[in-house]
């Protein structure tokens, strides 16, 4: 795949990183969109790191998050085009949570006390946030056509499946024994077999 020749450290492995520019391109975004939709991210979401590869897990993962500035979007996804560019900045929005302190405490730390009542209130409140951003920066960047009543009816499908995530990821830290949630994520989604 061309963009694994993308290489930064991260964390003493390597990684695939791509610009948005870059990125863009590699899920075959219309060309014609591809200066303003940067312009618009560069932006926007400036400082936020890109990582697109095929994530190695059982799970079907499409996107996480890895601290406040970096996302990674599962490149072997058969989805379309403008769902991925959605995944970005879906988990962008996740960063921006990390930042501001609303994710680990009421997300990560509630599977860790077998508190499924808090975890389903605030996955579902945190997926809520990041849906409603996504949603409104791709009509905002110039998929409103797309992303008509019926799309964000189904993408918002997330916002309802907490407890599910959370029995998941309760199997997830006994099966990997993680140091954090973001080691959980790395494990997940494949990374240290890469």
């Amino acid at each position: 795949m061309k963009n694994l020749k993308y290489f930064r450290v991260f964390e003493n492995q390597n990684l695939p990183i791509v610009s948005i520019e870059e990125f863009l391109r590699e899920i075959r975004i219309n060309p014609d969109m591809i200066p303003s939709i940067s312009e618009w991210w560069n932006k926007n979401r400036s400082g936020i790191e890109i990582y697109f590869f095929p994530f190695q897990c059982e799970e079907p993962i499409s996107g996480v998050f890895l601290d406040d500035n970096k996302i990674c979007v599962n490149s072997k996804m058969a989805i379309p085009s403008h769902i991925k560019l959605f995944l970005a900045l879906h988990e962008s929005r996740h960063c921006d949570q990390q930042k501001t302190g609303n994710f680990m405490k009421g997300y990560y730390d509630t599977v860790l006390n077998d508190d499924m009542e808090g975890f389903s209130k605030t996955y579902s409140d945190l997926e809520r946030d990041a849906n409603d951003f996504a949603i409104s920066s791709m009509r905002e960047i110039g998929f409103s056509r797309q992303f008509d009543n019926y799309l964000e009816y189904h993408l918002r499908g997330n916002e309802k499946v907490g407890n599910k995530v959370y029995f998941m990821m309760k199997k997830d830290i006994e099966k990997y024994k993680p140091t954090d949630f973001f080691d959980l994520l790395k494990k997940q989604i494949g990374f240290y077999n890469l």
